[in-house]
C-alpha cells in the first residue's frame, strides 16, 4: 500500500525527531512509503539541513513557530491541534493513505503489515485507563475520501471541547467522540502495539510521552526503554 508518513515538531522536540527518523529508517518498511513530512514548526536551519540528508524526507514551513516548554501550555496546544489540518492538507494533495504519528515516538518494527487496507482510518486504542478510548498519536487515514469527512469532524470538535470544557487536552477526547459519534470502519489497533508508553514484546513504536513520572524532555529521553535509542543516534 503507497503511503506517507507526517510527523510535527519544533526545536524543542528535536532530540525526540532523531530518534523518530533514524528508526524509522532503520526500523521501519519505506518501500511503499512515497514521502515523509515532517511540519516545522520552529525548527532551527541546522535541524532542517540534517534531516535533508534522509530520501524520502520533506520538510514542510507549518506557517507558524511555536516554542512549546510544558506539555498543555500554548506552544504545545499549537502544534498538537494543527496535526489534523497538516494531514488535511496532505491527503488533499497526495490523494494518498497517509500515517501521523507523534514524533516523540520511536519506530521499533515495522507497522504497515498491521493494517487492514479495507478500513476508512486507523484509530490507536487505549488499553489503560484513561479520559478517552482513543489516543492521537498515531492514526492512519486509509480510505482517503472517508478520512478527509472524519477529520471535518474531528477538528470541528477539537473546537467545540476547547470552547465548552475545561479539558487541557482536547485532541484525543475529540477523536474519540468523533469515532463514538459516527459509523466509519474503523480499525482499532492497540495502544501497547503502536504507541507504547512501557513497550513489551508486541510493541511496534514507542511512544515517549509525557507523563507524571517523565514531565521534562530530558526526563523522556532518559527512560530506561528509550536509553538505547538515545546512544545509537543522539
Amino acid at each position: 500500500m503507497k503511503h506517507n508518513i507526517l510527523t510535527v515538531a519544533n526545536e524543542n522536540y528535536r532530540d525526540f525527531l532523531i530518534l523518530f527518523i533514524n528508526s524509522l529508517f532503520e526500523f521501519g518498511d519505506l518501500s511503499e512509503t512515497d514521502t515523509i513530512y515532517v511540519f516545522n514548526t520552529g525548527l532551527k536551519e541546522e535541524t532542517i539541513q540534517y534531516l535533508s540528508y534522509f530520501p524520502k524526507v520533506e520538510v514542510v514551513d507549518a506557517g507558524f513557530s511555536s516554542d512549546s516548554q510544558a506539555v498543555h501550555d500554548e506552544g504545545w496546544k499549537k502544534n498538537t491541534y494543527s496535526k489534523t489540518t497538516f494531514l488535511k492538507d496532505i491527503l488533499i494533495q497526495t490523494k494518498l493513505p497517509t500515517f501521523m504519528i507523534d514524533s516523540d515516538s520511536i519506530i521499533v518494527q515495522n507497522f504497515i503489515d498491521l493494517v487492514d487496507p479495507e478500513c476508512d482510518f486507523t484509530g490507536c486504542e487505549r488499553s489503560r485507563p484513561g479520559f478517552s478510548r482513543y489516543i492521537g498519536s498515531f492514526f492512519g487515514a486509509i480510505n482517503v475520501k472517508k478520512s478527509l469527512d472524519f477529520l471535518d469532524k474531528w477538528i470541528n470538535n477539537i473546537e467545540v471541547l476547547q470552547t465548552t470544557t475545561d479539558l487541557k487536552h482536547c485532541e484525543s477526547p475529540a477523536l474519540a467522540k468523533t469515532i463514538e459519534e459516527n459509523n466509519f470502519n474503523v480499525q482499532s489497533i492497540p495502544e501497547q502495539v503502536v504507541s507504547a508508553v512501557f513497550p513489551s514484546q508486541e510493541s511496534r513504536l514507542i511512544h515517549l510521552k509525557s507523563d507524571h513520572y517523565a514531565l521534562t524532555v530530558k526526563d523522556r529521553l532518559n527512560l530506561p526503554h528509550a536509553q538505547q535509542f538515545v546512544q545509537r543516534y543522539l
